[in-house]
């Protein structure tokens, strides 16, 4: 739940409040891909191939073109914000590792984490949540619900177990890197807004990166 849950996505959430959102989707999936490599060798001894190491190296290069639209002057809360990604990126690829490392399984995974999620219950009630969730109105809490409670709750933790127990957390762990790339498609095909030539051009990149980590050799 702390590597992997809301505790994860907290502190996530918070360093949005130093940095604008294109460094968040930058360099967290980044450190997610490389750190779930590193830990696949280091902890789990799993085989990397070259292939696999260098189509790592090209999605993040990938990733930084995409990002550099959004990066702009940093001050001391910008270093702070961006350090917060980092260290959620790091802990999304312990969980990963420690997923495949103790055998859990998918559907143990996202229930046990979503459970114990609701141990925060209490602190957000006493915080004036449910003020705020009233205050928005039936319709936004409709799609934040599947939004949030099923998409990117349970359903991709599970998605995700899965994936790290029959592909191994050094193939797994290229997947959120593919998160930015995606995000830039589909706004253009559901929401209208074309990629600029920079953002194609790292979409392009992050594709052939995603290619060459699949490859065998």
């Amino acid at each position: 739940m702390v590597l992997g849950g809301p505790v994860m996505s907290l502190i996530s959430y918070t360093g949005f409040l130093f940095v604008p959102l294109g460094h968040g989707s930058v360099i967290q999936p980044s450190c997610a891909t490389l750190g779930g490599l590193l830990l696949a060798a280091l902890f789990l001894k799993e085989h990397v191939s070259w292939s696999r190491i260098a189509g790592a190296v090209v999605i993040v290069g990938g990733l930084g073109v995409i990002g550099a639209e959004s990066i702009g002057h940093i001050g001391v809360d910008g270093v702070l914000g961006d350090l917060t990604f980092v260290l959620t990126g790091l802990m999304f690829a312990g969980f990963g590792a420690l997923v495949r490392h103790w055998r859990v399984s998918a559907v143990s995974a996202a229930l046990v984490i979503n459970v114990l999620s609701l141990l925060l219950l209490p602190i957000y009630l006493v915080t004036g949540g449910l003020a705020r969730i009233a205050a928005i109105g039936v319709g936004e809490n409709a799609i934040q619900a599947l939004a949030q409670g099923v998409l990117a709750g349970p359903a991709a933790l599970y998605l995700f177990a899965v994936s790290v127990q029959r592909l191994g957390v050094a193939r797994a762990a290229v997947v959120p890197a593919c998160v930015p790339a995606l995000t830039v498609l589909t706004g253009w095909l559901l929401l209208g807004e074309p990629p600029t030539l920079l953002q194609t051009a790292g979409l392009v990149t992050v594709l052939c990166g995603f290619y060459l980590a699949q490859r065998q050799r």
